[in-house]
């Protein structure tokens, strides 16, 4: 039966790829990023383990190796909630018909000048706050660069004892997406990329790369006004494929600042790695697995993904002794759930947002939730329709900020990351609206 559920559940993806290109990406762009991801978190990536006989999440051999329980009794049953789940997240947001808007929006060209000076300021006052939480921290950026420093900035907290500061480093991507969407000098936007991603390379920060990248495709990718030649977007790609996996395998070497150990042949990279980058899916199997085998440990029905974004939120010293109570239930049985020897440290490993849905409510979390989000998001679309420059920069936002709920299911860390994300689009959302004129064909 488990092909039946892969053949069904790629039926109903193609089913949503064919509404976005019946609608239009510019206008659904969150969805059509959603979609994106299902297809390779939810079909791909659990195919090809299946395929290879993957025992167990965190891999079968290595320092994994007889660690773990066998999972390969529980991919069909994964794929058939994953069949389940897609339906009604796509159910959820196309039952209700979008809007046809026959006017479109511009910004009034008098404006842009000023509005790319404001970004330029926030991508320097941000940049700064981050450079600056780090220095103050006793760590020097530059020795890391330069491959001088004895330590890393990978896990290490900032002097003020939070990441409010820190967090930031989300306010830099969207500040460049921003100077990119208003046709900024190209030499400067190519400028502010190379110093943002060294910044977030030696901070270990690569999925904030990869928003980045994913935020600039979405402005240059879907503006209306200019066509892009197929053999200029085939080398892109070529060239995207090659960046992400150079950072991929050279992660380690960024951060440590031992760039002399990068390297730059692409025959050396282990390209198995995108589908271990990818893996969230068999922690959604082997967490039902756990669930099943341990039927006293009941789901904290939405107690990790609602009220840890309070907690969350709350400064450390409004609770006893300053410590907030960490880890969160769903992940603490997410990570009893690897079974994993009870010396090791946490490995970080992330559920989908599925797995989280499940965590939370059960198998009703398969069924309720991802209708509920597909219900979400068609709001969000709704509100921010993309015919106006600022409802567009809201739905580019969202997306990236989506990015991060669905490939890590922890949706307090949604929240926090939309916050920042989303940050420097709110300030100027003022100016963008004023400056907004009906276009002219």
């Amino acid at each position: 039966m488990i092909w039946l559920y892969i053949f069904l559940n790629a039926v109903v993806l193609i089913n949503g790829f064919l509404y976005v290109h019946r609608m239009g990406t510019r206008r659904v762009m969150p969805f059509a990023i959603c979609l994106i991801l299902l297809s390779i978190y939810c079909l791909f990536t659990p195919t090809y383990f299946y395929l290879i006989d993957r025992q167990t999440s965190m891999g079968d051999d290595g320092l994994f190796l007889f660690t773990g329980k066998n999972i390969t009794g529980y991919y069909e049953k994964g794929m058939f909630f994953y069949m389940i789940a897609n339906t009604l997240f796509i159910a959820g947001f196309i039952w209700k018909r979008y809007p046809i808007h026959l006017f479109r929006y511009t910004i009034k060209s008098e404006a842009i000048s000023r509005l790319q000076n404001w970004s330029l300021f926030l991508y320097c006052l941000f940049f700064s706050i981050v450079f600056i939480d780090i220095a103050i921290s006793g760590i020097n950026p530059l020795d890391i660069l330069l491959g001088s420093a004895n330590e890393s900035l990978f896990g290490q907290e900032s002097i003020t004892n939070s990441y409010y500061f820190r967090n930031c480093a989300d306010c830099i991507i969207t500040t460049i997406v921003l100077f990119a969407y208003l046709k900024g000098n190209k030499y400067k936007v190519t400028a502010m990329i190379l110093m943002a991603f060294i910044l977030f390379a030696i901070m270990g920060f690569r999925y904030r790369i990869i928003l980045t990248i994913l935020g600039l495709i979405l402005v240059y990718g879907l503006d209306t006004k200019s066509i892009i030649p197929f053999s200029r977007i085939l080398l892109t790609s070529i060239i995207l494929i090659y960046f992400i996996f150079f950072i991929t395998y050279n992660r380690w070497n960024f951060i440590q600042g031992r760039f002399s150990d990068l390297s730059y042949n692409p025959v050396e990279f282990e390209y198995g790695v995108f589908f271990e980058q990818t893996r969230a899916s068999l922690a959604d199997f082997n967490l039902i697995r756990y669930y099943e085998a341990n039927p006293e440990i009941h789901h904290d029905y939405g107690l990790t993904m609602f009220g840890y974004v309070l907690i969350k939120a709350l400064p450390k010293f409004v609770f006893p002794n300053g410590v907030k109570p960490y880890p969160p239930p769903a992940l603490t049985i997410l990570d009893n759930s690897l079974e994993l020897p009870k010396q090791w440290a946490r490995t970080g490993e992330a559920t989908l947002h599925y797995g989280a849905f499940y965590g939370a409510f059960g198998g009703l979390g398969f069924v309720i939730m991802p209708f509920l989000m597909g219900f979400w998001l068609r709001f969000v679309v709704s509100r921010n329709p993309a015919f106006t420059p600022l409802g567009f920069l809201k739905q580019v936002v969202f997306s990236l900020a989506i990015f991060q709920f669905v490939t890590r299911g922890y949706f307090p860390q949604f929240v926090d990351h939309f916050v920042y994300i989303s940050l420097p689009v709110w300030l100027l959302s003022g100016l963008l609206k004023r400056s907004t004129v009906l276009s002219t064909p």
